[in-house]
């Protein structure tokens, strides 16, 4: 139903449509007897939830930050979102943050870069940023902390850490903040924020990048799919088993002692590295009442969603949920490690990217994870790669991306865009059953219904060999975007004066002015009509409030077309405008009825003129359309001539009205 309906949505006044019946019938409507098709639904109307629909990824790219940026944290802050630290090209660290809001980016000040380093958000809302590399190129670390405040949007100063760190993550446990993981130093103790300044807590292995997970109580599971290196690290084969575990560490809040646990994974399972600007409350979820994470793991033959129930210590497997590895072109899917929960909408958010850096092809996936309905949504062209950008889930469930480099970590980018992820499995919104009603331009119509219609489809006419003679088809085909532009040799009896008030406009391919924009009223003789060579003799008048005629043009000869009460008129003129010569079309369309001209158009396109240094007349292949502003021209008497006032530099009394306003 809905290919159908985009079939005959767009302007049809110079197409004709095809009535697809399905015992191969096909019903042919030209353009001139064809009005509308209205479709319209018997039953309800039921959405339809899957496992797996695809849907265009929605997007818009917004103004560039100030400063190009990888490795940076990105956080929500009240209708917008601040980009703190990372590096620029080259590996150079950037001492800078900003934050958009309103459609601009404007500069805050920070005390230092936080490339690599974490940004949490504390008990009382305010965001603490730290860590990270403390040179170029990424070498060595920083203790450094600021924390943010959206009230104010400033930064200040927070309190060092005891180990300085970078590829490291923070959480907020029971209203203190936990900090874990560092990059070829070592890491033996979590940093534990009080309110006031950090203590070292527990004791564990080395790790970057890790997971730090909390439960209920306050208490924390850390562990990582990689060591200090880099190097993959975390599994333990029992002795007397076959099954394979992945290890963590617990450490009890009261205490701070740490135990040696192990987290059941399916066999050869690994959780996906978290890149830099990954916090765990982004995919911590309350699931069934109890504290759990998701987890995205990859596989030997692919990727599978994990949730780790913090209450029971267990991992479940969504096995339902089985995330694509190619897209439709079979190019591989690289995912991003780490997920975006949006709760008030029970979905989670998942980012990938497929084909080439300069043309990558961008995926997001949105995830039910109470029903297990998912959508795959997809954008091409995307010329530097988002996978290394810095994402953010919004307050409005919108999802927020800035930076990115050309490759993996150099020649950072300053582009940023707001992409609206799809509702998780909604395929199409169908009905019990549908018909569309085919009217013409007669008033008469046809309903056709489910079963005995395919499709409606629409063809190309070709314009009345009578109007291409005199105008250039190319010029006719842009114009019938915008006005109808009839054919036939039948066109109605039009005799008459016609007013347009107010005459506006509708489009001007000349940029000089822009829709909407009203003029004097518009009158319109039009007399001798011969229906054996179908002509008709044209004449008009511009006339102010003041009852002064602007402009006038004198009679011509004008060429008929149409079909039923339908028409379209036209003449070549030539004249002068500021002593300028000109040559151009006068297109006049609509549907006659007893009141006047309903659905009145007016075009004037600019076919050849003289020396025009300055540009005073309108450029040569650019046109104008007009219309009533209420639809109709009323039927009125022939007003009588009154002094003509010029109006900017248009001539008077000539043939040029719409040429120079």
């Amino acid at each position: 139903m809905a290919a159908m309906v985009a079939a005959i949505a767009l302007p049809v006044q110079a197409q004709g449509i095809y009535v697809n019946l399905k015992n191969g019938e096909r019903i042919k409507i030209p353009a001139a007897e064809f009005d509308k098709a209205v479709p319209s639904t018997s039953g309800a109307t039921v959405k339809e939830y899957v496992k797996g629909a695809k849907a265009k990824l929605q997007y818009s790219k917004i103004a560039d930050m100030q400063t190009p940026r990888i490795g940076h944290q990105l956080f929500p802050s009240g209708n917008g979102f601040v980009a703190v630290g990372g590096h620029t090209s080259n590996f150079e660290l950037t001492t800078s943050a900003e934050i958009y809001e309103n459609g601009a980016w404007r500069s805050l000040s920070v005390n230092a870069p936080h490339d690599g380093g974490f940004s949490v958000t504390m008990g009382d809302g305010r965001v603490m940023v730290g860590g990270g590399f403390s040179s170029a190129k990424g070498v060595g670390q920083s203790k450094t902390t600021e924390i943010y405040d959206p009230a104010t949007q400033k930064f200040t100063p927070g309190p060092d850490m005891n180990i300085a760190r970078a590829c490291c993550v923070a959480a907020n446990v029971g209203g203190k903040v936990y900090v874990s993981g560092n990059w070829y130093a070592e890491d033996p103790v979590m940093d534990c924020y009080n309110g006031s300044s950090f203590a070292p807590v527990g004791n564990m292995d080395n790790r970057s990048h890790p997971y730090l997970l909390s439960d209920r109580k306050g208490n924390t599971v850390l562990f990582s799919s990689a060591d200090i290196t880099g190097e993959l690290t975390g599994f333990y084969m029992f002795d007397d088993s076959e099954e394979v575990y992945f290890c963590g560490d617990y450490t009890y809040a009261e205490s701070g002692e740490t135990e040696y646990i192990v987290l059941p994974f399916s066999e050869e399972a690994l959780p996906v590295q978290l890149p830099d600007d990954m916090r765990p409350e982004n995919y911590k979820i309350n699931y069934e009442g109890n504290t759990c994470y998701l987890i995205l793991t990859k596989t030997p033959t692919g990727n599978q969603m994990y949730m780790i129930d913090m209450e029971e210590l267990e991992t479940y497997v969504f096995e339902s949920f089985e995330i694509p590895s190619v897209d439709d072109a079979g190019k591989t899917i690289t995912w991003r490690g780490g997920v975006l929960v949006n709760e008030a909408r029970k979905e989670a958010y998942l980012i990938g990217a497929s084909g080439t850096i300069g043309n990558q092809t961008l995926h997001i996936i949105s995830w039910n994870y109470e029903e297990g309905y998912w959508t795959i949504a997809s954008a091409t062209g995307f010329k530097h790669n988002v996978l290394v950008a810095s994402w953010t889930l919004l307050a409005d469930g919108n999802i927020a991306c800035t930076g990115g480099g050309i490759n993996d970590n150099y020649d950072a980018q300053p582009t940023a865009y707001i992409f609206t992820p799809p509702v998780a499995g909604l395929n199409t919104t169908s009905t019990i059953s549908y018909d569309v009603t085919v009217y013409k331009t007669d008033g008469s119509s046809t309903t056709y219904i489910q079963d005995e219609l395919e499709s409606i489809t629409t063809y190309e006419e070709n314009f009345d060999e009578r109007i291409t003679q005199q105008i250039p088809q190319e010029y006719l085909e842009k114009m019938s975007a915008y006005m109808p532009i009839y054919s036939g040799s039948t066109p109605p009896n039009i005799e008459g004066a016609y007013k347009l008030s107010v005459q506006t406009l509708v489009y001007d391919a000349g940029g000089t002015y822009q829709p909407g924009k009203t003029f004097a009223d518009y009158y319109l003789e039009l007399s001798n009509q011969n229906t054996t060579r179908n002509t008709i003799d044209f004449e008009s008048k511009e006339i102010n409030n003041s009852g002064n005629t602007i402009s006038h043009t004198n009679k011509a000869e004008m060429v008929m077309l149409g079909q039923g009460d339908n028409f379209t008129v036209f003449a070549i003129v030539e004249g002068y405008a500021d002593n300028i010569w000109i040559k151009k079309a006068t297109i006049i369309s609509g549907t006659k009825t007893s009141e006047g001209i309903r659905n009145f158009y007016l075009g004037t396109l600019m076919l050849d003129k003289g020396d025009d240094p300055s540009n005073k007349i309108m450029k040569i292949g650019t046109y104008r359309i007009f219309k009533d502003s209420d639809g109709l021209a009323d039927n009125v008497s022939w007003p009588a001539s009154r002094r003509i006032q010029p109006v900017g530099s248009g001539a008077q009394g000539s043939n040029l009205s719409n040429c120079s306003k």
